[in-house]
């Protein structure tokens, strides 16, 4: 199916995008002459953008890394104090990642990473800001300023607009695509980092679908799902006899994955032990099952994936680093929707195709409109579980603005979550009340979002499975069944 923008044929006949079997047209937006906003503005000469060939240049003016560069050559980049950023600043007060820069065309988003000490243009405290020509920004003792590379090439552009059953074509996805084709046939280990719902999973499979270990095994290890008890069993395997119920001799989970691709989710939940154990498997590629002394030697290639910046967590102490250089030998980071709103078009055609495969479903332009301007806190995976709702509810195959009224925020809470608390009732039953309230409706929403799915809500909630399932059963919503999309009632 592809997507399709379509004219109405008479003044009555709606607007809408069409996914059908066999079009191929893009979705696009005509250019457009200078114009007065809705409210009359006119636009700002000052504010026009620099040649498309110009390359953006961040450059330290003052502080420890005064002198210092990074040409903005790419669509996503770091600055920080740990070594593998893109612009490494040698700054005490200075986070292990301390910014992320956004590069769309010439505008240049500056955005702080949860630092410690903050971002700061003159007094202020900033958290993201769009930098214009010449403007400085500082962090710890360093001033940064935004001015021109001469000397830098323009950036290549990348043209792939899809990796096995990833689509986008905003420049970071771009980017990445080209990326992934040239490190998917090498053997070297990769680390994926996203937030939650981005498609961490999706890159794994489709690196390891695109090389040469395609035929081999894919094992998916949710680190979060981990038992401590039994994690070293379940991982490498364990001699019968070797503990209480071990009744038989068990290969664990890299042995499984001989000759294929091991995928690690949230490997940064991997608790300091394991961490170490895990570091001598890829060292040495080989593992010792529990209760025995004779190695075995494996072969695999490891794709690890988080929703944290490892470097911050290296930086608190509780991730190592001679693992994290270890893991990733190639580092790739995955945007959030918000970040490719210009993908969302191709993204509903891609989700609706896999959702509904026995009949057409066509979108209202008016709806695309919508989607296409929300913040999406659940990201793609927020996105498909709007698409599958909207289109069952939709009427005569077309999803209209009504069936994605409200959607795209993340879950708005029932009628009875939005009913104001009693003010007026003893401290102690006010709070007990507000704090009944806060859990079930963040756990419901929680699974719902995860479709019921324990583990993966363990992991989005950054809480243990075990402590999750307490609560769960505390607020009594364990074991019951969850709908894909959220209730209003």
């Amino acid at each position: 199916m592809a997507a399709l923008i379509a004219s109405p044929t008479s003044s009555n006949a709606p607007d809408f995008v069409g996914l059908r079997r066999g079009l191929c047209a893009e979705y696009s937006v005509p250019a457009m002459e200078p114009v007065r906003t809705g409210g009359g503005t006119e636009v700002n000469p000052a504010a026009a953008v620099r040649p498309a060939s110009a390359v953006p240049r961040l450059t330290a003016v003052s502080g420890p890394a005064a002198g210092s560069a990074l040409a903005l050559t790419r669509a996503m980049t770091t600055i920080g104090r740990h070594a593998s950023n893109d612009l490494a600043v040698a700054d005490p007060r200075v986070s292990g990642v301390h910014l992320q820069i956004l590069r769309t065309d010439q505008k240049v988003v500056i955005r702080d990473a949860g630092s410690t000490n903050g971002t700061w243009i003159g007094p202020h405290r900033v958290t993201e800001i769009e930098l214009a020509m010449g403007g400085e920004i500082r962090i710890g003792e360093t001033t940064l300023r935004l001015d021109v590379e001469s000397d830098a090439p323009p950036p290549p552009v990348a043209t792939r607009e899809s990796f096995g059953e990833l689509v986008g074509r905003a420049p970071a996805m771009r980017e990445l695509f080209a990326a992934l084709e040239r490190i998917a046939p090498k053997s070297l280990s990769v680390l994926v980092q996203g937030e939650t719902g981005t498609g961490k999973e999706e890159i794994a499979r489709a690196i390891h679908a695109a090389s040469p270990r395609a035929s081999g095994p894919f094992v998916v290890i949710d680190a979060t799902a981990l038992p401590e008890t039994l994690a070293e069993s379940l991982l490498f395997g364990h001699e019968r006899g070797a503990f209480t119920g071990a009744t038989e001799r068990r290969a664990g989970l890299f042995e499984a994955a001989d000759g294929g691709t091991v995928f690690l989710d949230e490997i940064g939940e991997l608790p300091p032990a394991l961490q170490a154990k895990f570091l001598r498997v890829l060292e040495r590629h080989e593992v010792t099952r529990v209760g025995s002394q004779t190695p075995q030697k494996i072969d695999i290639r490891l794709v690890a994936a988080t929703h944290r910046d490892l470097r911050q967590e290296i930086d608190a102490g509780r991730f190592r680093d001679d693992l994290y250089f270890r893991v990733a030998q190639v580092r790739v980071s995955i945007p959030s929707l918000r970040d490719r709103i210009e993908d969302i078009p191709i993204l509903c055609q891609k989700l609706l195709s896999s959702i509904d495969r026995t009949q057409s479903i066509m979108i209202d332009a008016a709806a695309m409109q919508h989607l296409s301007e929300q913040p999406w806190p659940g990201n793609v995976r927020e996105l498909r579980n709007v698409l599958a709702r909207a289109a069952a509810l939709a009427s005569g195959g077309i999803i209209t603005r009504h069936d994605v009224a409200g959607e795209g925020s993340g879950f708005r809470g029932t009628a009875d979550e939005r009913a104001p608390i009693d003010l007026n009732a003893k401290f102690a039953e006010a709070k007990d009340a507000a704090i009944d309230r806060f859990e079930r409706m963040y756990l419901a929403a929680l699974m719902r979002r995860c479709e019921g799915n324990v583990s993966r809500a363990a992991r989005e909630a950054d809480l243990a499975r075990h402590h999750l399932r307490d609560l769960l059963k505390k607020r009594g919503l364990y074991g019951i069944s969850w709908p894909d999309a959220d209730s209003d009632t």
